[in-house]
């Protein structure tokens, strides 16, 4: 009996000490990482960063990372207005569109073998009758909690990762539903209706000069038109004139002729 005991609890130790080891190897090869979302070749923070929720997940995969991201967008913007086009050279890859936290969330991945540098991305942002264009981006991730691509843990604690992937989260569901977003709103709305405006404004211009020169023209022809009455019938007259001046001589010749 004893020996049966004690050969479950042998069984028992190494299943443990497995699903530990199972534990500890994926945790060493997956991490949540921050990053910041700035303006296309700058180091000014983009107006699209409170869409993108904090932190990222990076996991290894061979001799890569694979990075996913999710874009978090309030309901009042309509259903995933934000969407990638293209991020660091390649389309997103495992794309998936939900609803939560009281908005549309957009999740994606993408490859890269170094997140050392700037990982550039094209984006379209359409809100319906408010804006609609297409964007690029850049990224910069915090490389020191990233995961060693030969599976050694990052520096960082996984207790300090999560919780702060955790409060850096709960930070950018809050930011996409900052009341500055409305302003943000505004203000491209404002820019938008300015650029019309102007659009406006010059294809009025264009058409005033335009009418302006057809009254001229129009105006000229009225002119040479009446000259052309003038001339023709002060041509008439005056061979009106000529003709009658000549028959008048014509009769006063033969009356002075002498008769036979």
């Amino acid at each position: 009996m004893n020996k049966t005991k004690s050969f479950w609890y042998r069984w028992l130790l190494v299943a443990v000490f497995t699903i530990l080891g199972l534990f500890t190897a994926t945790s060493a090869n997956a991490a949540n990482v921050n990053y910041q979302a700035l303006k296309y070749g700058t180091n000014e923070t983009s107006m699209a960063s409170s869409y993108y929720v904090r932190p990222a997940q990076v996991t290894v995969s061979g001799n890569q990372y694979v990075v996913t991201m999710t874009i978090h967008t309030a309901a009042n913007l309509g259903q995933w207005p934000v969407t990638v086009n293209s991020i660091n050279g390649q389309a997103p890859q495992n794309v998936s569109k939900t609803q939560g936290d009281g908005g549309y969330n957009y999740t994606y991945s993408f490859t890269a073998k170094s997140l050392n540098g700037v990982i550039s991305s094209a984006i379209y942002v359409s809100i319906p009758n408010v804006y609609t264009a297409n964007h690029n981006i850049s990224f910069k991730f915090d490389t020191s909690q990233l995961p060693a691509l030969n599976g050694k843990s990052a520096k960082v604690g996984s207790t300090q990762t999560s919780s702060a992937g955790t409060s850096s989260q709960a930070a950018s569901v809050a930011g996409a539903n900052d009341p500055q977003l409305q302003q943000k709103l505004k203000k491209l709305n404002a820019q938008a209706k300015s650029q019309s405006q102007a659009a406006s404004k010059k294809e009025s211009r264009l058409a005033k000069k335009t009418l302006e020169q057809n009254v001229q023209a129009q105006a000229a022809n009225d002119r040479n038109q009446k000259l052309f009455y003038y001339v023709l019938i002060g041509g008439c007259l005056g061979l009106v004139i000529i003709i009658a001046a000549a028959t008048y001589f014509v009769v006063n010749a033969k009356k002075k002729l002498p008769r036979h």
